[in-house]
């Protein structure tokens, strides 16, 4: 061997060395991304309700625990068994909403709204998104399969009850899902939707809430991402569009987006109002963040405000 080619061998060695762990530290980081934005491991699930660590949880808890209140499985597309809480304390009602918790958390989360829908004469069917409480899986699709999932659970309500008229309602992950939901084949039976603090890009809004945990830009990592995301979840990023669906959506929708929200902003709330097609209506509630619109002391009133003008 020449000297030349002598010299020139470790420095090759170097190169490649340095290129593997590029691409291992490459695909490490792509796969931190992916588990943390598709794998909730489990959303908290509490079997007897809420934590009653304040006099509000507690009241939850008993409302819950006097409710006439069923335990519902369906079976999804993709063989998944999935769980939702059914409450029926008005039989003689046809008056009902399907109402969706977000990302890492589980149907108990909604307990408080439950309760205020209940007064208002709904009876409810509140699922576990999958990965999440009761229902089986290992990742979330941030709104994808989950709509899929949303409308397995409206045909199944509308099997059970077929006089029932629906709304829907979601919030941030479930938001998504309930817009998706919306541009798809959707029975008569539901008569609108709500979604609180949803995301209009499931691509995007990845980025924006990585991005804000690690400080790293994460767009370069989006390709192996996606390349992820079609090897457990069957489906790409870059196909699905919320923005089609709302453009297809046909049942009246109300958006509702807290001002000061750094973690989903405003403009998301703005422009699927721009794209939805139907009846609509745009809340943007000031000095509120994520996920903190339902706090607001008008905001129980203006949903069901809304809701009244399609189920009465």
């Amino acid at each position: 061997m020449s000297k030349e080619k002598q010299n020139r061998h470790p420095v090759l060695k170097t190169v490649g060395a340095a290129a593997v762990t590029g691409a291992a530290a490459y695909g490490t980081y792509a796969w931190y991304v992916f588990t943390q934005a598709f794998n909730p491991d489990k959303s908290r699930y509490h079997p007897d309700g809420l934590a009653p660590n304040s006099a509000e949880i507690a009241a939850s808890n008993d409302w819950l625990n006097r409710s006439s209140r069923m335990d519902d499985t369906l079976r999804s597309y993709d063989d998944l068994t999935l769980h939702a809480m059914r409450i029926e304390n008005h039989p003689d009602s046809k008056k009902w909403m399907i109402l969706l918790h977000g990302f890492h958390r589980c149907a108990y989360d909604l307990i408080p709204l439950m309760m205020e829908a209940d007064k208002r004469g709904f009876n409810l069917l509140v699922p576990d998104q999958r990965a999440s409480g009761q229902s089986e899986g290992i990742y979330t699709g941030l709104g994808w399969p989950e709509h899929y999932d949303l409308l397995s659970w409206v045909n199944y309500l509308c099997a059970l009850r077929p006089d029932a008229e629906i709304a829907l309602y979601g919030i941030d992950m479930g938001a998504n899902a309930v817009m998706n939901a919306a541009g798809d084949f959707i029975p008569a039976n539901v008569k609108c939707a709500v979604e609180e603090g949803g995301y209009l890009d499931i691509k995007e809004q990845l980025i924006t809430s990585a991005e804000s945990v690690s400080g790293i830009p994460v767009r370069p990592f989006i390709p192996a991402v996606d390349m992820l995301v079609r090897q457990f979840l069957h489906f790409s990023m870059n196909d699905v569009s919320t923005r089609r669906q709302l453009a297809n959506a046909k049942i009246p929708m109300l958006f509702m987006h807290g001002c000061d929200d750094a973690v989903v902003p405003a403009i998301n709330a703005e422009r699927a109002h721009s794209c939805a097609a139907g009846e609509k209506e745009l809340i943007l509630f000031r000095a509120t963040g994520f996920g903190g619109c339902r706090y607001h002391e008008a905001y129980a009133d203006t949903m069901f405000e809304f809701i009244k003008k399609y189920i009465d």
